[in-house]
């Protein structure tokens, strides 16, 4: 019985056309569900959507083809001996023919001596007198292979075994087990199509849909179970999962790299990260999204890039990071729309690689990458506490979720949800710890330390294939930073050419006003843009508002706040007077005493010009932590210049190195620096 069939084979059945186009233009007219035959152009349908009349057909045909002649209900499923290999015998078969062989070879070696009539009858009377050798008499159970208490030898039982051994070998003295009937039941067919869905009904309640549509057909559940019991998993599940998740249940190919070089083939996947970070731009928590690139040889991760959503721009940036490693041959990547897009196959194309995008919904095949997001970026986020993964308690995030909102908006800063430059310090430190550690996937080597064999790590890896006389292919910075910037065509008028909502002035582009120019970006730096005409001749640099300046001088506009100052002043005399009917006089303010207070006036004249009067310099620490970050080096470089601290600033200079912030805000700045 097959669960798919080609028109050809149900052609002229019952409840079928008679031809196979005409079967085709049912089965697209009513939706039938099919799948291409392996191998072959022809399409197959599935026995659960073909009409019950043709179903029962198939079914009768299946039982007339397998079922023999006699008439016994026992020999509808015969027991067969296997006589052609020992080694499809189970565990319990061979132990019983190895008991039976054991006492064959007896009767062989005495039967050198005696005749083989009196060799039987010797082991048989010794069997009843409990006279055997201890090795024979712990064989004479497994060899009887019965559930019965005599399970003594006997004259028939031995000539039996002689008789099966000399016909056919050692199998022959195996037992026959029943195998398991694999033939589908009448109402299968009908059971399955209530159990084969992609809600994944219990079996309870597919069997209670299944009873009240076939009453009449019904077997009990623990059938059913059992039923159930003996299809593969991949048979028992088609239906109730997707083709993508059926791939779990099925065979696959395990790709080797052991025969690559670093640098070979590069990939590259986006992964939303599991935990909250605190923007950079908004101060709002959102989850970055990661990109990296790793060397497929090595495992070695060799660029990364954080954004908040996948973009060209992110696996442009990641991309660039990975080329200072080397340059690639293949970048094998998914169909994203980060990745499958003219900028990036441009650039691919531009440094002489090939670019190879997966088959859709087969991720399996770039397991690679996507384990590498478990062992960076999964267990990244959950050494945070803000932490959002499916692995989290319930209750546990909502508490950590409320609490951080209302820090936020109470006080403008939480301890629960990390700073941006807190997460890039630990984003560099899982980077390399990952480069570090040993890989499951790299060959193994003698630790020259512990002098154990253990895995390489990715940049043991690397360095390996340096030592074996591999060098990676660097190309010089400046070609990498042109090639690596994406380019478009931008029109251009009266010097200014507008890119993602910014105007770039370039005086060279007088002479191609209203000309359409090539306009290269870096993705990391919007303060300026490259300008190339369409052949590709470079034009030169164009600036962010090159070309602006003040609308009024500065000393004009102070003019205008001063005089605007005195008109609202007046125009609110005029109302207390419109009001109260009474003049008002403005007086202008002056430090020297009334001469006409009294003593008491006088005195609290004194206390209030005291309480008003400048006071010393007090020591105030910004609020941001990179403001503190600043504020701390101008303390250092004015105590390296020889300058005295206050008391208040050397006990916070001494004391700020210690803080979590400004380990990992300097690792930030470092790293800003190397990459620029």
């Amino acid at each position: 019985m097959h669960n798919w069939y080609s028109a050809r084979e149900l052609a002229g059945l019952p409840g079928m056309p008679g031809t196979e186009r005409a079967i085709q233009l049912r089965a697209k007219r009513e939706g039938w569900e099919g799948q291409g035959r392996l191998g072959s152009k022809a399409v197959e349908y599935r026995f659960a959507a073909l009409p019950q009349e043709t179903q029962a057909a198939l079914i009768t045909a299946t039982i007339a083809e397998t079922a023999p002649e006699p008439s016994s209900v026992m020999e509808l499923i015969p027991t067969q001996r296997d006589a052609i290999s020992a080694s499809r015998l189970n565990e319990d078969q061979r132990s019983v023919m190895t008991a039976r062989l054991a006492f064959v070879r007896e009767i062989e070696r005495m039967s050198h001596t005696i005749s083989q009539q009196r060799a039987i009858d010797t082991l048989v009377s010794l069997a009843k007198a409990e006279q055997l050798t201890p090795y024979l008499t712990g064989l004479v159970l497994r060899a009887n292979d019965r559930t019965t208490g005599d399970r003594s030898l006997s004259e028939r039982t031995l000539k039996r075994w002689l008789a099966d051994y000399r016909k056919e070998g050692e199998t022959g003295l195996a037992p026959a087990r029943r195998q398991k009937d694999l033939s589908l039941p009448a109402w299968s067919a009908a059971f399955l199509t209530c159990y084969q869905r992609p809600t994944k009904p219990s079996v309870e309640a597919a069997y209670a849909e299944f009873a009240l549509k076939h009453p009449a057909e019904r077997p009990s559940i623990h059938v059913v179970r059992r039923f159930l019991n003996k299809l593969s998993a991949e048979a028992r599940e088609r239906g109730r999962r997707t083709p993508q998740e059926l791939k779990a249940l099925q065979p696959f190919k395990r790709r080797t790299t052991k025969n690559m070089y670093p640098c070979d083939v590069f990939t590259a996947d986006g992964h939303k990260f599991d935990a909250e970070v605190l923007n950079p731009r908004t101060g709002k928590p959102y989850r970055p999204e990661a990109t990296t690139v790793l060397d497929v040889a090595t495992r070695k991760a060799l660029g990364i890039s954080i954004g908040e959503a996948e973009s060209t721009i992110g696996v442009m940036d990641a991309l660039r990071d990975a080329m200072q490693h080397g340059m690639f041959a293949m970048f094998y990547v998914d169909n994203g729309s980060g990745f499958a897009n003219d900028t990036v196959r441009e650039v691919v194309d531009r440094l002489g690689g090939t670019m190879t995008h997966a088959l859709p919904y087969n991720s399996q095949a770039r397991g690679l990458i996507e384990r590498s997001h478990q062992t960076i970026w999964v267990n990244a986020a959950k050494k945070l506490t803000s932490y959002i993964g499916a692995d989290m308690d319930k209750h546990a995030g909502t508490k950590v979720h409320r609490i951080g909102r209302k820090e936020l908006r109470e006080t403008g800063r939480t301890r629960l949800i990390p700073t941006f430059a807190e997460f890039m310090a630990g984003v560099e430190y899982e980077i390399d710890t990952y480069n570090n550690s040993p890989h499951r996937g790299l060959a193994k080597f003698r630790d020259p330390v512990t002098g154990k064999l253990r895995h390489m790590s990715p940049n043991e890896a690397w360095d390996a294939a340096r030592a074996e006389g591999w060098e990676p292919i660097v190309a010089p910075a400046e070609l990498l930073n042109d090639l690596s910037r994406p380019q478009v065509i931008r029109p251009t008028r009266r010097g200014e050419v507008t890119w993602a909502g910014e105007t770039y002035f370039l005086d060279a582009l007088r002479n191609f006003h209203g000309d359409e120019i090539r306009l290269a970006y870096d993705v990391r730096d919007a303060s300026r843009v490259w300008v190339r005409t369409l052949d590709g001749d470079l034009i030169g640099e164009a600036l962010i508002d090159g070309n602006a300046s003040d609308y009024m001088p500065k000393a004009m506009i102070e003019k205008a706040y001063d005089k605007r100052e005195s008109g609202q002043m007046k125009r609110a005399i005029d109302k207390i007077e419109t009001l109260t009917g009474k003049r008002v006089e403005m007086i202008a303010p002056t430090p020297a005493p009334s001469a006409q207070l009294s003593l008491e006036q006088m005195a609290e004249a004194r206390r209030f010009a005291e309480l008003a009067a400048p006071k010393a310099k007090t020591f105030d620490l910004p609020t941001d932590p990179t403001a503190r970050y600043r504020f701390w080096n101008q303390l250092d470089a004015r105590l390296t210049s020889g300058e005295t601290l206050t008391p208040e600033e050397t006990q916070w200079h001494s004391r700020y190195p210690q803080h979590p912030d400004f380990t990992s805000i300097q690792q930030m700045f470092a790293f800003a620096e190397q990459r620029a």
